[in-house]
């Protein structure tokens, strides 16, 4: 077992301490083992010698590895037609392309990703192939393929020009309790409802209502339950943020046309809420360009200017907020995750805020327990960043300010202009 030790770093560690100069961590395997000031005895003891990587930081700042709660690696944000790429690409294509951009997050400093759905469960087979160690990539969650109602977001039967063997749509209760079992059986470990419209998709619907009735989104909520997984729902309307959150889910993703109702509702059940800033500015600027169907370029323009404060206001109600970028729909760039800090910052959260809701809070979300923090026992994911995001959290967008890629305790990513090894 390798044994990396960092010395000489300002270690922000995701526990709610300070940022400390000074710091030494020592990893051994793919669990932190020791943590410390570089003052104590302890740093002296730690091992040297064949077998353990010692680096210098040189005072750069040593954070957790990051968490994205909503991204897409199996699609192609090139093309804007989201349901030709959809319905035309082969599954193990799409597999391919997943573990590429799995590989380019990975790199960008986000040890952790949750895949928020794929057709043909090409995402499955992403993290199948990473855990089996085919291929290097982050920890990874996945929704398998998304649920949607007829006539709703992602139902493939909206695309007239493509023959579609098998949709994902489902009508009634007990469709939808089979399909949230079918997607625990083909591995998903989470499962995601679309209770709104979409941009991407459109359909007949106005985008602000809930496609879905109460019992169907309940039934979704205690099926997922009974199996062990959460439910995160796609919501840009009030009545489907509303519905979605008063069925259960644990996170809505978007959230983008909030009201008083539907955020008090998100507040007294716990919702999470996952803006994804990102996506919302790409397909704006993608509908502004003439890039999207017109339909996808109408229901962008409505949505943009609201989604800020949409967020404001569910912050002012007290909902907790998960960091997720939706990286994958058109206009979006795998590895450029990170700009989605500087969004959140200027939507009127903290530096330390957005931090947090991509480390030690994502993975409470996740329920990964012994990631988001850096402390004795947990797992080691690290990234090593050349700057301070707490004064400027621009630096964790510039891939050449992301010095040094940890996942379970092994280099995957060295920008580093030195290094030392003993």
């Amino acid at each position: 077992m390798q044994d990396l030790v960092i010395r000489n770093a300002t270690l922000w560690d995701g526990t709610g301490s300070p940022a400390r100069p000074g710091h030494t961590i020592h990893l051994h395997g793919d669990t932190v083992a020791w943590i410390g000031p570089e003052s104590s005895p302890h740093a002296l003891s730690l091992p040297r010698g064949a077998g353990t990587m010692t680096i210098d930081a040189a005072g750069r700042w040593l954070l957790p590895g990051l968490i994205d709660l909503h991204v897409h690696l199996t699609f192609d944000p090139r093309d804007p037609d989201f349901l030709r790429v959809a319905t035309l690409t082969p599954v193990a294509e799409a597999a391919f392309r997943g573990a590429h951009h799995a590989r380019l997050m990975l790199e960008a400093g986000f040890t952790g990703v949750r895949d928020m759905g794929a057709f043909g469960d090409a995402n499955v087979a992403v993290r199948r192939a990473i855990d089996a160690g085919w291929i290097t990539g982050p920890r990874l969650a996945t929704a398998g393929v998304f649920v949607t109602v007829r006539g709703g977001h992602a139902d493939l039967a909206l695309k007239q020009d493509v023959a579609v063997a098998q949709g994902i749509a489902v009508t009634g209760i007990d469709a939808v309790r089979d399909a949230v079992r079918s997607r625990a059986q083909r591995g998903a470990d989470w499962i995601k409802v679309l209770a709104t419209a979409g941009v991407m998709t459109g359909g007949g619907a106005p985008v602000g209502a809930c496609l879905w009735e109460d019992d169907e989104l309940a039934a979704a909520v205690s099926t997922a339950t009974r199996l062990g997984r959460k439910v995160a729902a796609h919501a840009h309307g009030a009545d489907g943020i509303r519905a979605a959150a008063e069925a259960g889910v644990a996170t809505i993703e978007h959230v983008t046309m909030a009201d008083t109702a539907s955020v008090e509702a998100m507040s007294r059940n716990r919702t999470v809420l996952v803006p994804t800033f990102s996506a919302a500015q790409s397909v704006v600027r993608e509908a502004r360009a003439g890039r999207l169907s017109p339909s996808s370029t109408a229901f962008a323009l409505e949505m943009g200017p609201r989604h800020v404060a949409s967020f404001r206001m569910a912050r002012e109600a007290g909902v907790r907020v998960g960091f997720g970028t939706d990286i994958g729909v058109p206009g979006t760039v795998f590895g450029s995750n990170g700009g989605e800090f500087a969004l959140m910052v200027d939507a009127g959260m903290t530096p330390e805020e957005a931090l947090l809701s991509a480390t030690r809070y994502a993975a409470e979300i996740l329920g990964w327990s012994r990631a988001g923090t850096l402390a004795h026992g947990q797992w080691a994911d690290a990234i090593l960043v050349d700057g301070d995001p707490l004064a400027d959290v621009s630096c964790l967008a510039d891939l050449s300010r992301i010095h040094l890629v940890i996942l379970g305790g092994r280099p995957v990513a060295d920008r580093r202009p030195e290094s030392t090894a003993a």
